[in-house]
């Protein structure tokens, strides 16, 4: 300890006393001279007692802090107090949260002669504070984003159409805080880029467009290829190029959110923020949904537009294995397969009844199951069996049908297939082949042709029938057409039928999925519907 001019005992007594303290004591006049200070600052600065000696008030302050501690000296010269915050910079630069609390002292005439203080860490404090701060940014920021996404919801109600949900949607999150910059864009052809397909932008980022805040499209790509939510921010993230026109103007942190509905993927929703970090794991999950509102939202417009087009579009694709489980099963089997219908169980299983050639029916059954699939043989006839596959996972005819398509035609022979698809005019033909492409990558589009619809008057039929029929009654109805039977007052039943007869009669029906009715939603009669769409 230092002293000047007090008694020597008088002096050990305080001495103890003050380093008794947990905080830092100081004592310095007017001059900036310190007199006296305990033994805490020479513990939190790495100062020793001769440096100390020969240092002023204001080294101890980090220097983005000092003229605001300046300001507080002179308020204790002229009103005897003070208070203020800064950071206490150590003989190693580091930088502590301190409160500091100052004095004036007087002598025996009542003159001042210096300031005597304290000072206290506040890091927990600080901490606490910034933790509660963020806390109640975070709770604002969601506030927001979910006023912004009901607006969104109420806007998809009134939309027809995908262009202006794409639309809405970047018009409304664009012109809200936190977010200044919206766009929506889908996978090319490539499979290694994405492309705009509309955006947004808030204030400040009028004539921005997606190609200069997202060059590169690394993370819009991520999002489509995962189906994850992916974000970026401009600090620390390889995703966020710096060079860009978003980090140049300030847009610090990126999030893409894929835009889906089950299996089928609607290109990438990418949102850009005006500070770093700015997506958290709470607005993560909201945004997933958001993208999973948006992509029912599409699929539910296409499908409307579906029912009113007086046209379709034809798609006709080839694909190898790997593929889907029909051409699975006909590769590994060496036989010829194709797909007569679709048919939805009780418990909500799919199940694909399938014209085979040119092998055996057991050879079939175990080619189904070793694939992780199911089959049994429904009816075998001279030249040709039915059977019913169960694949694995979802029927390539539900596939479609999630992307809004009607499965028209399928067949495999031996590791080689075809297939038939039929979209309605308005529907994006490019993020159909993408999903298709997508989820089995060997298929290749051949040919695409527009053409009119056929006669819907069956299809009124077979909704009539749905309604006065039982989930039962249907499944058991479908089954026997499926395998050729009839169970009609004449009681007749085929025996025989020549493939390129009776199977190709069948085949130039449609084969959509029951799974199509499934898109609906599940209070909807057409998502109690398991009729497969052999109507045209």
């Amino acid at each position: 300890m230092q002293r000047q001019g007090v008694d020597e005992d008088a002096s050990a007594l305080l001495d103890s006393a003050i380093d008794t303290l947990t905080d830092v004591f100081f004592l310095f006049d007017l001059d900036g001279r310190f007199l006296q200070w305990n033994s805490r600052l020479r513990e939190v600065t790495g100062y020793s007692d001769d440096e100390i000696e020969q240092m002023i008030p204001l080294d101890f302050i980090a220097p983005e802090d000092r003229s605001a501690i300046t300001e507080a000296i002179v308020r204790v010269v002229e009103t005897g107090k003070a208070q203020e915050e800064a950071s206490l910079l150590t003989s190693d630069d580091e930088r502590i949260p301190y409160e500091f609390t100052g004095a004036l002292l007087h002598d025996e005439d009542g003159d001042p002669v210096g300031v005597s203080g304290i000072g206290r860490d506040i890091t927990e404090r600080k901490r606490r504070i910034e933790a509660l701060q963020r806390q109640t940014s975070r709770v604002e920021t969601l506030n927001r984003i979910n006023a912004v996404i009901r607006e969104v919801n109420e806007a998809l109600v009134r939309t027809s159409t995908r262009e202006e949900i794409e639309r809405e949607v970047c018009t409304h999150l664009a012109g809200e805080r936190p977010y200044r910059f919206a766009w929506i864009g889908e996978r090319g052809y490539d499979g290694e880029s994405v492309l705009a397909r509309t955006w947004a932008s808030g204030r400040g980022f009028d004539d921005a467009t997606p190609e200069e805040v997202d060059a590169e499209g690394k993370m819009a790509l991520a999002a489509v290829e995962t189906g994850e939510v992916c974000v970026a921010d401009a600090v620390d993230d390889d995703a966020f190029d710096p060079e860009s026109t978003a980090a140049e103007r300030g847009l610090d942190s990126a999030a893409a959110v894929p835009l889906v509905y089950r299996d089928a993927s609607y290109g990438v929703l990418c949102l850009y923020a005006t500070r770093s970090a700015a997506f958290e794991e709470d607005e993560i999950a909201v945004l997933r949904e958001l993208g999973e509102t948006i992509g029912y939202a599409i699929n539910a417009a296409e499908k409307r537009n579906a029912l009113v087009s007086d046209s379709v579009v034809e798609l006709k694709f080839d694909v190898t294995v790997p593929g889907p489980f029909f051409l699975t099963v006909a590769a590994d089997a060496d036989a010829s397969v194709s797909i007569e219908g679709v048919v939805t169980a009780d418990d909500g299983s799919l199940s694909e009844f399938v014209a085979v050639e040119g092998a055996a029916s057991a050879t079939v059954v175990e080619a189904a199951r070793e694939a992780d699939g199911d089959a049994v043989v429904v009816a075998e006839y001279d030249d040709e069996a039915v059977l019913r596959l169960t694949p694995p996972d979802a029927t390539v005819a539900s596939v479609v049908a999630d992307l809004g398509g009607v499965l028209r035609e399928a067949h495999a022979d031996g590791e080689d297939g075809s297939m038939t698809v039929e979209l309605p005019a308005v529907a994006d033909v490019r993020s159909v082949v993408t999903a298709l492409r997508d989820r089995y990558p060997n298929v290749s589009l051949r040919a695409q042709r527009e053409r009119e619809r056929t006669n819907g008057r069956g299809v009124e039929f077979r909704d009539a029938l749905d309604e006065a029929l039982t989930e039962r009654q249907k499944e058991v109805l479908e089954t026997a057409f499926l395998a050729g039977s009839s169970s009609g007052p004449a009681g007749a039943r085929r025996r025989k039928s020549p493939r390129r007869s009776a199977c190709r009669r069948r085949r130039s029906t449609s084969i959509s999925a029951a799974a199509k009715g499934n898109c609906s939603p599940p209070t909807s009669t057409a998502s109690r519907r398991t009729s497969t769409d052999l109507t045209g």
